[in-house]
Parts: C-alpha cells; structure tokens; sequence
C-alpha cells in the first residue's frame, strides 16, 4: 500500500507536465477555456467583436449552425449583442469595445450545452 501511495505522488506530479494549459492566441485576441474544453478566442475589430472557436487540440471548430451572446462591462456600463456565425470557426456582434472591458462570452454548438467564457479586452 505504500509503494502505491508513493507511485501515486510521483506519477501525479507527471501527469500535469503533459498538459497544454498554454493558451496561444491565433487571430491575436484573448483567449480562455470552456469547462467543456472549447476554446474561445475574443478579438476587437474597429467595427465589431469576433470569437473564434477552437477545440482543446487548436483546431478550429465550425460556427455553422452556432449561436451566442457576448455582454460587455465596462465600469457602469453593461452592453449585450447576439453572436452571429461568420463562416468557418468565427462568430460575430456589431457592437465596439473599449480596452479594459470586461466581456462574457456565451456561445452554443448544434447539440451542445451552452459554454460561457469571462474574458478582459486588452
């Protein structure tokens, strides 16, 4: 039992080292995971917010048939705008943002539960 413990403590450690946990960006916006292991990436345009969809893996997931909402929060401000696909893995809002914002990304596949996103514009 001891020597099980012990493998148990060494492997653990291990385990972890072979995770991906880096988050890279690929359109050059910010990015977080999902707790479903979609990643969601969030880049400001001049006249428009995009999100990019990305399995765990980095490869890109069809926005066709996909839905979502994006709330931005920016001191006293709150502003909601529907994400519409935009062909391949992208969706987008006509609505701007400023730096700093504070933004909740809610997106939802054709058959999948809805994944939410909280991400800061920078």
């Amino acid at each position: 039992m001891k020597k099980l413990l012990i493998a148990a403590f060494i492997a653990l450690p291990t385990g972890l080292a072979f995770a991906d946990g880096v988050l890279k960006p690929q359109q050059g916006g910010v990015m977080a995971e999902a707790k479903s292991g979609q990643r969601i990436e969030l880049v400001a345009q001049p006249d428009q917010l995009a999100v990019y969809l990305t399995d765990h893996g980095g490869k890109p997931v069809a926005s066709q048939g996909a839905s979502g909402e994006i709330t931005l929060l920016a001191g006293t401000e709150k502003t909601t705008a529907k994400l519409e696909p935009a062909g391949g893995n992208k969706l987008t809002a006509k609505v701007k943002a400023a730096v700093g914002a504070k933004a909740i990304v809610k997106v939802t596949l054709a058959g999948k539960p809805t994944d939410q996103v909280r991400l800061t514009l920078k």
